[in-house]
Parts: C-alpha cells; sequence; structure tokens
C-alpha cells in the first residue's frame, strides 16, 4: 500500500467520533496492517542527525558568507559617503528593529525546537483538519505557532516606535532629516518580517537549511542594493533613511520568497502554511485546538529569560548609546563589525545547527548512545573553538590595525582613531563569543521550564554586573569604546562559567537515568558523568604540541610586533600558515572521524563478505 496517495484513504475504515453528545468529524483509522507497513527504518538515528546538522551548518555558513560579503562591499562603499555620525545613528535603527524582532519571535523559535522528532505516520487523517502527533499534524501545529510572533509583535512595534520618537533618540538624532519616516519604516519592516515566521519555523522543522538560506540570501541582496542606490543617488541629505528602506526591502523579498517557496512544498499535504486546526484524541479536552500548550507554555517560561539575553547580547550599543557619544558609538559599529566577522560567518550558523541537533539528540526517551555521542560532539566543536581561539588570540591584536587601514582608510585607522585599538581588543574577545555561543545552545535545546526559570534569575545578576563593568570601564576609567569589549568579556566570561555547571550537572544526573546503565556503572555514575563531561574530557583541549608550537609562535609574534608596513605582514602571515599546517596535521584525526560523521560509508549488501 502506497500511504502517501491520498485515494488508498478510502480504503480505510472510518471512526465517527463523539464528544459530550456531539457528533463530529470522521477520522480515518488504518487497519494493523497500514499501520505496520508504514514503519520504515530509521538507521543511525544519531549519525544522520549529525549529517542534517553538517550540511545546516554548510548552508548557514554560506548564507553568512554571502551577507557579509555583499554588506561588506555595500560598507566598504558607503564609508566614503558616510560620517561617524551617521554610522552610529544606523546602529540605533539596527538595535531598534532587532529588539522588536527578537522580543516578538525569539522565545517562539526556541520552543518549536522541542518539537518531536519521532511523529505518528499520516495514515491518520481527520476531515476538515489534521490529527494531533501526525506527521502533518506537528507541521501544522508549528506553522499555527509561527503566527504567534506578528501578533506579539503589532503592539511591540508599536510601543517601541513610538518611545524611541519621544524619549529614546537623543536631540542630535531627533533633528536628523526625515527622522519620523525613518521610524516609522523600521516599525512597518519589523512588521512584515514577522510575517516570514511560520514558514521559517517550518523550515527549521524540517531542517531545510538550503530554502533558508536562498530566501534569506535574496533579502540581503535587496537590502544592500537599495541601502546602496538611495545613497548614492540622493541629491539631498536624507539623513538614514536608507537604511531604514534598505531593511524594508528585506523583509518585503524574504517574506515573499518564504511564502512562494515553502507554499511548493506543502501543496498536495495536510498541513499549510496558513493556519488550520488540529484534532486530539484526548476525550476529557476539547476536540480542536490550534496551538500546541505545551510549546506555548515553554516559549512563556523562555521569554523571561530572552528579557536578559538580548539585553546581555546587545547591551554593548544599549551603554553605546547611555555612555559614548554618536561618533564613538560609530568607531564602536565599525571595530564590532570587522571584529564579529568570523563570529557572524561561522560561530553562528554552527550554534543553529547545533541547538536544532541536540534538542532532537537528547529528546526524551534519552538512549545511552545518543547521550554519548552528544558529549563526544559537544568536545569535537570545543576542540575546533580551542584552536581557532589560539590563532585569533595570537595574530588578531598586531595584525588588526593594519588590516582596518587597508579596508577602511586611512580615517578610520589614524592615530586620532580608537578603531585600531577597539578591533584588537576584538581579537581577545573572539574565543568567548565561540565558547558561548556554542554551550548556551546545548543549554537552551534541553533545559526544561523550571531549569529556564533558574537560568533567567542567572541573566538578571549578569545583567547587573555588565552594567557596573561598562560603567566602570567606559565612563570611570574612560576607556570608551575599547572598555565596553572589556566589560562584554566579563560578561562572556560569566556565562561560560554559568553554562559550564549546568552542563557538568545534567551529565551527572543522566548518567544515573539512562536505561541501559548497569548496576556496577550506576555506583560509579559520578566517575563516568565525569568522563563524559565535556569540558573536563582532555580530548576537548589542543595536544601539548600544539600548544608547545604556539608558545614558539608567540615568541615570534612579540618579536615581530605590531604590524605597519607590508614585510611584517608577509613575516606574521608565514607564522600564522606554519602554525596552521601543524594544527592540521596533528589534528588529521579528528578530522578524520568528522568526514566519517558527516559522510557515512554505505552499507553494502545485506550479509556479511565470505572469506
Amino acid at each position: 500500500m502506497n500511504l502517501q496517495e491520498p485515494t488508498n484513504l478510502n480504503r480505510m475504515p472510518s471512526t465517527t467520533v463523539k464528544r459530550h453528545g456531539r457528533r463530529h468529524s470522521t477520522i480515518v483509522v488504518p487497519p494493523p496492517a497500514a499501520l505496520a507497513s508504514s514503519k520504515s527504518d530509521t538507521g543511525d538515528a544519531p549519525s544522520i542527525l549529525i549529517q542534517h546538522s553538517a550540511v545546516g551548518a554548510s548552508f548557514l555558513i554560506l548564507l553568512q558568507l554571502f551577507s557579509k560579503v555583499v554588506t561588506f562591499v555595500l560598507n566598504q562603499t558607503l564609508l566614503r559617503f558616510l560620517s561617524p555620525e551617521r554610522l552610529g545613528v544606523s546602529t540605533q535603527l539596527e538595535l531598534l528593529c532587532s529588539s522588536i524582532l527578537f522580543f516578538s519571535r525569539e522565545a517562539i523559535r526556541l520552543a518549536l525546537q522541542r518539537q518531536t522528532a519521532h511523529p505518528k505516520p499520516d495514515i491518520y487523517r481527520i476531515e476538515g483538519g489534521v490529527v494531533e502527533g501526525t506527521v502533518s499534524g506537528i507541521a501544522q501545529s508549528v506553522v499555527n505557532t509561527g503566527y504567534l510572533p506578528f501578533l506579539f509583535g503589532l503592539p511591540l512595534a508599536g510601543l517601541s516606535c513610538v518611545w524611541y520618537y519621544f524619549r529614546g533618540a537623543s536631540s542630535e538624532v531627533a533633528s536628523l532629516p526625515y527622522f519620523k519616516s525613518v521610524v516609522v519604516v523600521c516599525g512597518i519592516a519589523s512588521l512584515v518580517e514577522l510575517l516570514s515566521e511560520p514558514m521559517f519555523a517550518l523550515t527549521q522543522y524540517k531542517m531545510q537549511y538550503k530554502l533558508r538560506a536562498l530566501c534569506e540570501s535574496g533579502g540581503v541582496a535587496a537590502r544592500c542594493a537599495v541601502t546602496f542606490l538611495l545613497t548614492v543617488s540622493a541629491r539631498e541629505d536624507t539623513g538614514v533613511l536608507a537604511f531604514a528602506l534598505g531593511q524594508l526591502a528585506y523583509a518585503v523579498v524574504i517574506t515573499g520568497m518564504y511564502v512562494c517557496l515553502v507554499w511548493e512544498t506543502t501543496r498536495g499535504k495536510e498541513n499549510g502554511i496558513f493556519p488550520k486546526r488540529i484534532w486530539r484524541e484526548e476525550i476529557s479536552r476539547s476536540p480542536w485546538f490550534y496551538f500546541d500548550s505545551t510549546t506555548v507554555r515553554l516559549a512563556s517560561t523562555i521569554w523571561v529569560q530572552t528579557v536578559f539575553k538580548h539585553y546581555l547580547t546587545e547591551g554593548d550599543k544599549l551603554l553605546a548609546s547611555y555612555f559614548s557619544t554618536i561618533s564613538e558609538q560609530g568607531v564602536y559599529a565599525l571595530a564590532a563589525n570587522y571584529g564579529s566577522l568570523i563570529a557572524r560567518l561561522v560561530f553562528l550558523p554552527i550554534e543553529e545547527a547545533v541547538r536544532a541537533l541536540f534538542a532532537k539528540l537528547l529528546a526524551p526517551p534519552l538512549s545511552a548512545k545518543n547521550f554519548r555521542f552528544s558529549s563526544d560532539t559537544l568536545t569535537s566543536i570545543l576542540r575546533v573553538y580551542a584552536l581557532v581561539s589560539i590563532l585569533s588570540s595570537l595574530f588578531g591584536p598586531p595584525i588588526a590595525p593594519f588590516l582596518l587601514s587597508l579596508v577602511a582608510g586611512s580615517r578610520w585607522a589614524s592615530s586620532s582613531s580608537s578603531a585600531p585599538e577597539v578591533l584588537s581588543a576584538y581579537a581577545y574577545y573572539i574565543p568567548l563569543l565561540a565558547f558561548n555561543g556554542v554551550l548556551e545552545a546545548f543549554v537552551q535545546s534541553i533545559a526544561t521550564p523550571s531549569q529556564v526559570r533558574e537560568q533567567s534569575f542567572v541573566m538578571l545578576c549578569f545583567s547587573l554586573v555588565f552594567a557596573v563593568a561598562g560603567y566602570v570601564f567606559m565612563r570611570a576609567l574612560k576607556l570608551g569604546a575599547t572598555g565596553l569589549v572589556y566589560a562584554n568579556m566579563i560578561n562572556l566570561g560569566l556565562r561560560i562559567v554559568a553554562c559550564a555547571v549546568w552542563i557538568r550537572r545534567y551529565y551527572r544526573s543522566m548518567a544515573e537515568k539512562i536505561g541501559d546503565v548497569t548496576d556496577e556503572k550506576r555506583a560509579n555514575a559520578g566517575r563516568a558523568s565525569g568522563q563524559l563531561f565535556p569540558l573536563v574530557r582532555r580530548d576537548a583541549y589542543p595536544s601539548g604540541k600544539i600548544l608547545g608550537a604556539s608558545v614558539v609562535v608567540w615568541a615570534g609574534v612579540r618579536a615581530i610586533g605590531r604590524v605597519d608596513c607590508w614585510s611584517k605582514f608577509l613575516m606574521i602571515s608565514g607564522l600564522g600558515g606554519a602554525l596552521v599546517a601543524a594544527m592540521a596535521w596533528e589534528e588529521m584525526a579528528l578530522g578524520m572521524k568528522a568526514i566519517e560523521l558527516i559522510f557515512p560509508a554505505k552499507k553494502r549488501g545485506g550479509g556479511k563478505k565470505s572469506k
């Protein structure tokens, strides 16, 4: 029987469901033979998940690469037309849009990643809707919930724009041309982008990263094109109107592409991209619903944490707006954009893929195989990040000012500008970005609602520490934008410690609960959890040979000093190439292991080879 063909449903018996004396729609119930034939061999689940995650991360990295290359070219052109003051204002507008989007959708996105990866087959059908727990039922629940961010965003966008227009913007910013229009356009752009959330949620659930990359690439191209054309062709000072219209173009294009492409993938299926009711089997409750109550409750719990997380993530922009001038904000924005390139190109896609991977890999019921596989995967990522951290810390500070002079011009790299110093400090900040990102992704993927509330309190404490550190470094010590980087480093350091404590506690508790642990192993659960805890495993860190080579290279870099000419640049590049080659040789086994996980050898035949 081909269960994918709707015509075959006529052969299945149907049952009329009655609730509280009322007659409801007919649900198609498959015979036992159909249920048996619907079961498929899932194969090696961890391997399949890691393949999907690796492919997804690859597409997201390509998306970030395209986005950053296009944005980089745009910024290089616009820097010739913009002053630090204009760039600082555009950063404030970016913060306004990102805040509306973040508070409207982030909690929903994180909650939807907990959807089960083991649905019932679609041979369960019902007239006028979909059945809870089936492939179509779960997909439709994801889509329905995806409309909540737009409903939340309507009042939030209005209140945020009104507040920013009357109270949030300084008199210097409010006096810019078209300021009122800019604020209104930013609010509209945020709402239009929120309309794409149902389709985004569905592509994330199905791990259709290629489709997502295509849509977001189109939006980035539209934003850059509109911003560039309006800035270059303007005959009068339009302030930062070009940035707002560019954001609107991004929202329109990405939403339009999501609707067209996802609509095509759902044609002929029980679920769609518009809200549709879902039928549940529980007799004690209403038979029809639109939103899964468990997901909504989890999202409401997570939302409290996102308030503090957003402050800690975007807090540098908030502190800069309070403790620095518009010119200093522009300098920090430039240095941060260049300094965080590797984080946005590589770390962010990996975090998104890891979050989706662990949410499915460690979903209950948890097996010992998946449990150990999660430890091995996180350990390998931490080892790679440690290697990247060594390179960033060794070569970033001396080479950053020279590269800045090449890409941004002498005005930004001169001794009168603090941009070179800020960019050099960012090189030490990058390792913290890497480790914090992947550890928080792990925690967010499996934390229970009560644990999320506990983390929210911890985030509140870190927010206060971050604010105090920002004041001390920026206002008391007068370090300006560089002090803001130092405050961020303290913030991320505390968050890394908190995540490490939580992950250790998780592995210790789960080592005692997994079903196939023997009594002997259960008695030694503490020792077993220590062996599985990624942050204390020896293979989570570089070998002694790499550390020794790094010390030798560090001495060479110190001898060369700060790069201010091509000869020094070539010498440091030679040292960097030698260290990268040594790392590649020493970590060859790690690379081969990753290749085997992502591209496993296909099984040949069903039996063993005869000698």
